[in-house]
């Protein structure tokens, strides 16, 4: 029985895991020893997307850090005459269901620091280099907080590469582990296990344990409260508000169904359980999570999905690929000109790219009904954090949007934006907010959505 004299010890792996969330306290400075607690996951809206009778839209993210062998990421020309550098050749093949956005930056990431360039793409935050996490809500949470009711997961994260990582100078390391934030306060690491990826999306024993551990979640905050300042109530509010929107996931997972009149066009996994350890072997890894990301948006499990292909600082060994050697990801992305490195740099960027052509493989084989693939379907966004990796060059990036014909994008050209309004990436992402059904005027530093995505 606990002693209400005594100081109420929490810790901060007391989390509710499963159905793709980990749900956890935010930092309260009444509590420091929480500091970096992990992520929750939210939605608080009913979606507000219009309801369609066919297949209905998706937005997905594969990015890989460090950057990219300038000389060796072009496109030239339309559609099925496309271009393309020895780099992006995998791409050939979907070479018309490509539209390259170039020249974007995140204003707020020209500066020396990787972690100015990493952990706010997909917010355009300004990054405060201080001991406790300090952001933005990213644009997937942005998205599952306004029309992720209609899933069983608002959202999925998905990564290939662990987000612990000591930092220097005080700087919390999860700057350099993900790019996903449900709130300013509350970084979201991605998911690098498989099986329980797998179990998340189909573990229908989850949801009893789910569902108790929920009931000494609320327990917790109830005592807790009584201990905290008047600051840290008004978050630990905020944070209950997400509390009851686990409750509502975990009722959506147990019907069958969907809100609309279009059903998947698969109802069970395609895929065995995986395996319960982490897969050492980088080819399995980045497979099984692209597996993963692919069957949780063909079966509407979730409409919202990023996938990290490796964190910022990457340590990921790639001497699989002849030539590379054992050199990590980051060491590999400073070339300093080399010749020799310059060539290891840009064999690892070719593979990550072949990650992106096994995944839009699988989508377009995909039929969703009306004429249209899955693929047709799908916004992906792919590329990088930076341009070039070895002086940090965030002032343009590497990015392609793959599908979405269906989506409201005119794929199979090259868009060169000018200007500092239209360059910024969160123009982009008030686009993809815009495409999804949610409507409105600004995002993050936005000044509107990119003009001529769609012809």
């Amino acid at each position: 029985m606990t002693n209400s004299n005594q100081p109420f010890a929490l810790s901060r792996r007391a989390a509710l895991r499963g159905l793709g969330a980990t749900l956890s306290l935010p930092f309260l400075e009444s509590l420091a020893s929480v500091a970096n607690a992990e992520s929750i996951i939210g939605q608080e809206a009913a979606a507000a997307a219009k309801v369609l009778n066919g297949p209905p839209r998706r937005w997905a993210m594969m990015m890989f850090a460090n950057g990219v062998n300038p000389e060796d990421w072009w496109a030239k020309g339309e559609g099925a005459s496309m271009e393309l550098s020895r780099t992006l050749q995998p791409l050939a093949p979907f070479r018309e269901d490509l539209l390259f956005v170039e020249n974007l930056t995140v204003f707020n990431s020209t500066s020396p620091g990787h972690q100015k360039m990493f952990t706010n793409f997909l917010s355009g935050f300004e990054v405060n280099s201080s001991p406790v996490p300090d952001g933005a809500e990213s644009l997937d949470y942005y998205m599952a907080r306004t029309i992720g009711a209609r899933t069983t997961l608002p959202v999925l994260n998905l990564g290939c590469e662990s987000a612990e990582y000591s930092g220097g100078g005080g700087t919390p390391s999860i700057y350099w582990g993900t790019m996903s934030w449900s709130s300013d306060k509350t970084p979201v690491a991605p998911e690098i296990y498989p099986r329980r990826v797998f179990d998340r999306l189909f573990g229908k024993a989850r949801l009893r344990e789910d569902k108790s551990v929920l009931d000494a979640v609320l327990n917790q905050s109830n005592r807790l409260r009584r201990r905290i300042s008047t600051g840290d109530r008004e978050k630990l509010d905020e944070f209950m508000s997400h509390v009851r929107s686990v409750e509502q996931r975990i009722e959506m997972a147990g019907k069958q169904g969907t809100l609309e009149g279009w059903h998947p066009s698969l109802t069970e996994p395609n895929m065995d359980r995986p395996g319960p350890d982490l897969p050492q072997d980088v080819r399995n890894h980045m497979e099984l999570m692209t597996d993963l990301m692919v069957l949780a948006l063909r079966m509407d499990k979730t409409r919202i999905a990023t996938l990290l292909l490796n964190r910022d600082t990457s340590k990921m060994q790639f001497d699989f690929l002849d030539g590379v050697g054992g050199a990590p990801m980051h060491g590999i992305s400073h070339h300093a000109n080399d010749p020799g490195n310059k060539a290891r740099y840009q064999k690892v960027n070719l593979y990550h790219v072949e990650r992106c052509a096994y995944a839009l493989k699988q989508m377009q084989a995909i039929d969703e009904g009306q004429g249209t693939t899955l693929l047709d379907n799908t916004m992906l966004l792919f590329g990088s954090n930076m341009w070039d990796g070895h002086i940090h060059d965030g002032r343009r990036l590497p990015l392609v949007i793959c599908g979405g014909r269906n989506c409201d994008i005119t794929p199979g050209r090259i868009l060169r934006y000018e200007g500092d309004d239209n360059r910024k990436l969160c123009n982009l992402h008030l686009s993809f907010l815009h495409r999804m059904g949610v409507n409105d005027r600004s995002f993050g530093d936005s000044t509107g959505p990119l003009p001529e995505l769609s012809a």
